[in-house]
């Protein structure tokens, strides 16, 4: 059957005008038959939507994640993982949000457009806006803040900036548990009262809607009060269509789509990736038969994408150039500062820091696991492949370079979580570091291959690409990864195997170890889509070559449909394999830097998690910094007076039983690609610290507001805390956290004191302006910054429970020189002050309702500077 209508007239497009149709997107929607409005609501290949070459529309590229993700090697219709045209590393997500500056969000974005357009991509699949819930979220790193409005805020800085250069902006996920919580992600039912989803979780979407329009939203993965997101009419038409007026494209996320007719008539536009999997001829086959499928919302949606199209201006100009790297100085230094702007100093007693070069310092150690090593960002699909990296130990050497100081390094504590992957092994046919793959048809491995090509990395992962002299289609495939493995030192070694389809590793000829691929069997890795590694120990001699080689099969969840309904989303597609090796190793790390540092004035132990710990498909194991990097903290810190601590990781971790034993302590976040130079210009002075917290820093886990709840049991994850998220916990409780949000030092010290107010009554579309004046009372002589926040507190709510204090506005200084002030402007709009009433279904200020505003830079030291009265009761939706 051809689910087709009358074909509409012919309208060829115009390659060099395209004029045809740019003014008249509804004369070009009826020139549509079914088949082709029907092939425009579904992805045609992994980044692409569908083209019609009849009519002349054309395809429109996506970039994934929150930095720029286009530029994996394509082959028939996937990527490969790690590699690809390299694009800029950005500061994480919850780094961006410790700067508390909108103008550098906007400036941020716009780079991601200019790398957006390196690599032919009109939409970005950013910026990720959920709420940080509990400290052991694992893709928490990615967004802002665990505060609604910090993170409209933001975030409409970052869509507008990003539009502002003709890309457009996808926020995401929409909405619920999907990000807040990597446990079941696909499965699980976030039970979220109606106050708490509008007042915490739906906020920062309606802010941005509002405020930066933006052309594309992405549904999250799980339920909602039992309907997954992209099927739920509630979420897609009455609140964000109805309500809102939004008529942006909704995109699934990647295999996200659940349902083939509820998803059209509840308001997706766009099922990605492509081919259609919900939407495919054959799965709307009977439904469109038997007339369950609403055509109106199918003309909707054909008609949302091709307005997208229009506003990419992909009409006008269809072209895909080559992809590029375009690393320039202007972005490196923009990639810096940003980077430096989201450091925040927890601790800084007796001038440890800064520690300039200009100091004659004799020696310095700088120790810790994550101190030589590249940990850039937390894992899963946001790590990309950077033009360049910078790790803290370099960028320190490089600011000591022309001074005597003698600097001191060691690893100071193992923290692998698995294995290191390989990195002394090369490809046999080249030389190359990595591995050559043979790829074969069929998985008896008799046949000669039909392709070869080479992998970087041998943690090797693809998403449903295979070389095109490959039948990808009868599922039933091979490849055999081929290494020359040389160990730099002699001993019993650890190698280890893990995969996502069956696999088996030769040493030498013999099978050491295999997987079985089995369903049943799935671990951590690869998404949790694949095994745990299986580690094995074999006597090997340094410098010796021993020959690697790895069979691998498409695996059963490919080739047995009666596994297929118990995938996970695009489960089917990925394949992969790990290799580990670590070398035989008995020394005690701590007890060797502490040693050094013994002999060192100073100490840097740069410490903390990885991609490894910290990823996408699962939440954090444990809020104690993993391996021994506590013992390595307290032995240098009782042999080194001026030890200073460097954190790495996207959520807080436990440092009460530390940080007490140690001079200074800054968090870093996840830095991309600049994360040495940022780094290191903090701690030598080159930068003056203005990162501000965008979390709370419990004290102990069990203090924070989803203690009890997270990540929930048997799919169903219930919101007990209501709209007690974050900060507002601890105000509910009375609760000390150990660094309340919005808490940073300085190298400077400064006063806030409030100025003026620009009304005192509280009206219906009415914005207002606050004055408070930041001098910078000295402390070293540097120019640094200071971030002001307004909250406010309702005086005797008479109907519904209210926090006792929320943000409203917030703004940052310039840079003052010491003695030097500012009168810093907030502003405030009316909507900040509203409360969502379940009854009347609208967002209220009751009339006479009274306010005080505050004004401070934590949430511990906000006090009352003047108060508002609503003149009239205000509702809107």
């Amino acid at each position: 059957m051809c689910f087709s209508s009358a074909v509409g007239a012919t309208v060829p497009f115009d390659d060099r005008t395209g004029a045809n149709m740019l003014d008249d997107i509804e004369s070009l929607l009826s020139s549509l038959t079914l088949d082709e409005k029907i092939s425009l609501i579904a992805g045609k290949s992994q980044w692409r939507t569908a083209d019609i070459e009849r009519l002349g529309i054309p395809s429109l590229k996506l970039g994934f994640r929150s930095h720029i993700d286009v530029r994996w090697t394509f082959w028939s219709a996937g990527e490969i993982f790690g590699e690809g045209v390299p694009a800029a590393f950005l500061p994480s997500g919850v780094s961006l949000g410790a700067t508390w500056d909108k103008d550098l969000l906007f400036e941020i974005a716009e780079l991601l457009a200019d790398e957006c357009k390196t690599k032919s991509a009109s939409v970005l699949l950013a910026p990720t806006i959920c709420i940080h819930r509990h400290p052991l979220g694992g893709r928490n790193f990615e967004s802002f803040s665990e505060d609604p409005y910090l993170t409209g805020k933001l975030a409409t800085s970052y869509v507008r900036g990003l539009q502002s250069r003709g890309v457009g902006a996808t926020p995401k996920h929409f909405v619920g548990k999907s990000n807040d919580q990597e446990t079941k992600r696909f499965k699980y039912n976030a039970h979220i009262a109606t106050r708490a989803l509008r007042e915490i979780y739906l906020l920062p979407f309606q802010m941005v809607v509002r405020d930066a329009n933006p052309w594309c939203m992405m549904t999250a993965y799980n339920k909602v009060n039992g309907h997954y997101c992209d099927t739920s009419k509630e979420l897609l038409i009455d609140i964000a269509r109805t309500e809102w007026g939004w008529q942006g494209v909704f995109t699934s996320d990647w295999g996200g789509t659940t349902s083939s007719v509820a998803s059209i008539n509840n308001g997706l536009d766009l099922e990605m990736p492509g081919p259609p999997v919900r939407r495919s001829k054959e799965l709307l086959e009977q439904p469109l038969r038997e007339g369950l499928i609403d055509l109106t919302r199918v003309d909707e949606s054909a008609g949302r994408i091709l307005r997208l199209l229009k506003k990419a201006g992909r009409f006008l100009d269809p072209r895909d150039d080559p992809e590029l790297c375009d690393n320039t100085p202007e972005k490196r230094d923009l990639l810096c500062r940003a980077a430096s702007a989201g450091i925040v100093m927890l601790k800084n007693e007796a001038g440890a820091l800064p520690l300039k070069p200009s100091d004659n310092i004799k020696r310095l150690a700088v120790v810790g696991p994550n101190a030589d090593r590249v940990v850039a960002g937390g894992g899963g699909s946001s790590y990309i492949k950077a033009p360049y990296w910078t790790s803290v130990s370099d960028s320190v050497k490089k600011m000591f370079g022309s001074t005597t100081t003698e600097i001191l390094s060691a690893t100071g504590a193992k923290v692998n979580r698995y294995l290191p992957v390989c990195k002394v092994a090369q490809n046999p046919d080249t030389g190359r570091p990595g591995a050559a793959i043979d790829w074969f048809q069929g998985q008896d491995f008799i046949n000669p291959p039909v392709a070869t090509t080479h992998t970087d990395d041998l943690y090797y992962m693809s998403f449903g690409t295979v070389p095109p002299e490959i039948d990808s289609a009868a599922a039933n495939w091979s490849f055999r990864v081929r290494a020359t493995l040389r160990p730099l030192t002699s001993g019993r070694h650890a190698i280890s195997l893990a995969s996502i389809g069956p696999a088996r590793l030769y040493l030498d000829g013999a099978c050491v170890a295999q997987q079985s691929g089995s369903f049943a069997e799935k671990g951590s890795l690869f998404f949790t889509y694949g095994s745990e590694e299986e580690v094995i120990y074999i006597d090997m001699t340094e410098g010796h070559n021993y020959d690697i080689c790895i069979d691998y099969c498409s695996h059963d969840r490919q080739t047995q449909p009666h596994l297929r309904d118990l995938l996970d989303p695009m489960e089917d597609q990925f394949q992969g394999i790990r290799l580990g090796f670590e070398e035989f190793d008995t020394k005690d790390r701590p007890a060797e830097a502490a040693h050094l540092a013994s002999q060192c004035e100073a100490a840097i132990v740069v410490v903390g998690r990885d991609k490894e710990w910290e990823t996408e498909g699962q939440d954090i194991l444990s809020f104690e910094l993993p391996g021994e990097q506590v013992r390595l903290i307290r032995e240098v810190a009782a042999v080194c007076k001026r030890t200073i601590v460097l954190v790495q990781a996207g959520t807080p971790i436990e440092m009460a039983s530390w940080i007490d034993s140690v001079q200074a302590v800054l968090y870093t976040w996840y830095q991309g690609q600049e994360l040495g130079n940022a780094a290191a210009g903090v701690l030598c002075g080159q930068f003056n610290p203005s990162g501000r917290l965008p979390v709370t820093f419990p004290q102990r886990i069990e203090d924070c507001p989803a203690f009890s709840s997270f990540p929930g049991e048997q799919n169903e994850t219930y919101y007990s805390e209501g709209l007690f998220v974050g900060y507002r916990w601890w105000d509910l409780l009375s609760i000390q956290p150990l660094f309340p949000l919005g808490f940073g030092l300085s190298y400077n010290k400064f006063e806030i004191s409030p100025g003026d107010i620009s009304a005192k009554s509280l009206e219906q579309a009415s914005q207002i302006w606050l004055t408070v004046h930041v001098r910078n009372t000295g402390g070293n002589d540097m120019p640094g910054r200071e971030t002001v926040v307004a909250w406010f507190s309702q005086c005797s709510p008479k109907r519904l429970l209210r926090p006792k204090k929320q943000i409203c506005g917030f703004s940052k200084s310039r840079p003052l020189l010491p003695n030097e002030q500012e009168e810093v402007k907030i502003e405030i709009d009316f909507h900040a002050f509203g409360m969502y009433d379940t009854e009347r279904a609208a967002w209220v200020i009751d009339a006479e309702a009274e306010f005080e505003v505050l004004v401070g830079t934590t949430s511990s030291n906000a006090a009352p500077a003047w108060r508002l009265k609503a003149s009239q009761a205000m509702e809107w939706r």
